[in-house]
């Protein structure tokens, strides 16, 4: 069988990791649920999990993509392309990046103001 590239190993990475990430995020911060505002703790993990399909399809899926594929790119780059290696960097990197995506959207009222 054979194996997918880094940047589309990142890609399909960032875009699952984003999942857990959003309800961790939820659990132990906050996350802002669609029509429902900013809900923190374990009854917020549905909503979150709601969010990131509702802000996926209005770009973030992109963005995580583009973010994923670029991670796989950065892994080539340092390592032998398609190691072992450069395959786990490409996720480490990957999840590195979905977290600092989902954290923006957790403190995002915070930077822009009340939305």
């Amino acid at each position: 069988m054979k194996k997918i590239p880094n940047p589309g190993l990142g890609l399909i990475w960032a875009l699952l990791i984003a999942f857990p990430l959003a309800a961790l995020s939820a659990l132990v911060f906050r996350f802002p649920i669609p029509l429902a505002g900013y809900r923190s703790g374990p009854s917020a993990i549905p909503g979150a999990l709601f969010a990131v399909v509702f802000y996926g399809t209005l770009g973030g899926f992109v963005v995580l993509a583009g973010l994923g594929a670029v991670s796989g790119v950065m892994a080539n780059k340092m390592l032998t392309p398609e190691s072992t290696e450069a395959r786990r960097l490409t996720k480490v990197i990957a999840t590195a990046l979905a977290a600092v995506a989902i954290l923006i959207l957790a403190v995002l009222d915070k930077i822009i103001g009340p939305w």
